[in-house]
């Protein structure tokens, strides 16, 4: 049986359209593709009872907007190699024909070459008028009464707050890729949103998402022919409570790719606390033919050709441009010290800290009591860490001692520093970690092999799992039943208790499905192996101790936070001391 024509429209319609957010895309998506300069959007009772879209595009003739409602009519293709070289971000022919299936419907439009527009109405895909109206040149499209022939899709439609939300989450994440577009949302006849044309990302995020947010965001940028990646990266220490605030655009067309959720949770892998989430605008720009954007029917997930290149180029820039903003930001950790209270500091990620640098030296080798990062020893004097006008080192400040047996306390020329020791080793052991796994001659043989017992139930696990250890970086050796010998380990973790380091490990990789994927294994091996190997709180450390840790904080890649995000260290300048004590300034 072959089904009639109104109902296959139906059915094809609930491809494209499922709610009135999708309505609103499909929309929206036509008027850019029509060079709109202006886009509004208005919407009654969150979308179920009207919406309306209106642009300054470049119009349709009378002609041409009655072919725009028969289904797969489209000015975008004329052939099928077309489709390798797509440049619009509709192409189907789909949308309003779709959108006529299942609504009232209401066309209006005029091309510039024409004084007089057009006026169609449409009501479950029949044509009830077509006929020449006054009209501003441009589109503006009317949808009422959404799923009115459809009770079923109708009545899982959520409230109208919800609805109105969708809507408003879509037109900030369009309006992100399109900052020369000036885009104006009404709900009730009430402006939810305007963004004005912008020049800079940032105005339009500070536009479309708040100040507040815009502020803490710093860009990042990477060009690799034929690929550009750019945008706008959170720092780690700002993270958030959820991924809302994520939008990745693929030649500015809004997407929800797998690949690219995938290289920014990498990215800031060890970098943020557990339950908190980055904020980002991706923008990647790729030439047509290597990206599939046929893949799902409201066009929101793809496919790219290079898909290893892709990751690895966006992982790369993300990567980049967060070392980039914590190489000379050890001063992104401030804190502000509360005025009459002497006994609570409280964050404030307050502007930066530029001691100066010094020429001192810097201490003496580093003893096997903290165990340094190769290629990380102390620098000669006078050599700066690192570039940057603002830098300083954690090697020149006067160590005063330790806080409860926790924090390390240090004067620096700005003020007082506050260091958690077990964060800060475990920083120094984390980053140490991958240097070990890179070189072939850092896994060091013991003299003598160490003897580990395990359950049976762990034993036949890593009896059948030598080789994902070995790969770790730990080699055993059967040894009886459920015993195994430790023959190598990383250099970095000689002096720790290796056989408890073991079972850890061992407990870790248990549940993991894929350990044929060693960067989530290795990944997952040095939170595990750095946090375990660390010095604890509570651990009393000697001043040359403490002096040792502090030369290996120098050699690191990022010296803010540990491998889970949490801050490695606190200032108290003095002009916030002399406050918190009504001190006048000297």
């Amino acid at each position: 049986m072959i089904l009639p024509p109104q109902v296959a429209s139906k059915i094809a319609a609930g491809e494209v359209i499922s709610r009135p957010a999708s309505v609103v895309k499909e929309l929206i998506e036509n008027a850019l593709d029509a060079g709109a300069t202006t886009i509004s959007v208005e919407i009654e009772d969150g979308g179920r009872s009207q919406i309306r879209v209106v642009d300054d595009g470049c119009g349709m003739s009378a002609e041409d907007a009655r072919l725009s409602l028969e289904r797969h009519a489209t000015s975008k293709l004329r052939q099928e190699p077309d489709l390798l070289e797509l440049a619009t971000l509709g192409f189907r022919g789909e949308a309003l024909p779709s959108l006529a299936a299942v609504s009232r419907l209401e066309l209006i439009s005029r091309p510039q070459n024409l004084e007089v527009g057009c006026r169609l109405r449409v009501a479950g895909g029949q044509i009830l008028e077509n006929s020449p109206c006054a009209a501003a040149v441009g589109t503006q499209v009317t949808v009422a009464e959404l799923f009115y022939n459809t009770p079923a899709r109708r009545k899982f439609l959520k409230s109208k707050s919800a609805e109105q939300g969708q809507i408003l989450e879509l037109v900030r994440s369009l309006a992100l890729g399109y900052p020369e577009v000036h885009f104006t949302l009404k709900a009730q006849g009430k402006t939810v949103l305007v963004a004005p044309v912008h020049k800079a990302l940032t105005e339009r995020v500070a536009a479309v998402l708040g100040t507040e947010l815009a502020e803490r965001l710093l860009p990042f940028a990477l060009e690799a022919e034929p690929f550009k990646v750019w945008g706008l990266l959170l720092a780690p220490d700002q993270g958030l409570a959820s991924t809302r605030f994520q939008f990745m655009l693929v030649n500015r067309r809004l997407v929800s790719d797998r690949l690219l959720a995938a290289a920014l949770r990498q990215a800031y892998q060890g970098r943020l606390l557990r339950g908190r989430y980055p904020a980002a605008v991706i923008n990647l720009e790729i030439p047509p033919e290597l990206v599939d954007v046929n893949v799902h029917p409201a066009k929101a997930e793809i496919r790219f050709k290079d898909s290893g290149r892709v990751y690895g180029l966006v992982l790369t820039a993300l990567t980049q441009g967060l070392e980039a903003q914590h190489r000379p930001s050890r001063q992104s950790y401030n804190a502000a010290w509360q005025p009459g209270s002497l006994t609570q500091i409280q964050e404030s990620w307050g502007p930066a800290l530029s001691p100066p640098k010094s020429a001192e030296s810097a201490p003496g080798p580093v003893s096997t009591a903290i165990i340094p990062i190769p290629g990380s020893e102390p620098r000669e004097s006078g050599s700066p860490p690192s570039p940057g006008p603002s830098d300083w080192r954690f090697a020149d400040l006067l160590v005063l001692g330790q806080l409860q047996a926790s924090f390390i306390v240090a004067e620096a020329p700005a003020g007082l520093i506050l260091i958690d020791q077990h964060a800060a080793h475990e920083r120094i052991l984390y980053e140490a970690l991958a240097i070990d796994w890179q070189q072939a001659g850092a896994l060091q043989p013991l003299l003598f092999p160490r003897p580990v017992e395990l359950e049976a139930r762990q034993a036949a696990w890593l009896q059948d799992n030598l080789a994902v250890m070995q790969q770790a970086g730990i080699e055993l050796e059967p040894f009886g039943s459920n015993s195994f010998l430790i023959t190598k380990v990383p250099a970095c973790l000689l002096d720790q208790d290796l056989e408890a380091l073991v079972l850890e490990t061992v407990n870790t990789l248990a549940p993991i499905k894929d350990l044929a994927d060693s960067s989530v294994v290795r990944e997952r091996l040095r939170l595990t192996m750095s946090c375990r190997g660390a010095i604890k709180a509570g651990q009393r450390l000697t001043i040359t101790e403490i002096q040792q840790l502090l030369a290996q904080l120098d050699g690191l890649k990022v010296s803010s936070h540990c491998p889970h995000g949490r801050p490695l260290w606190r200032l108290l300048t003095m002009e916030e001391i002399r406050q918190g004590f009504r001190r006048p300034r000297h």
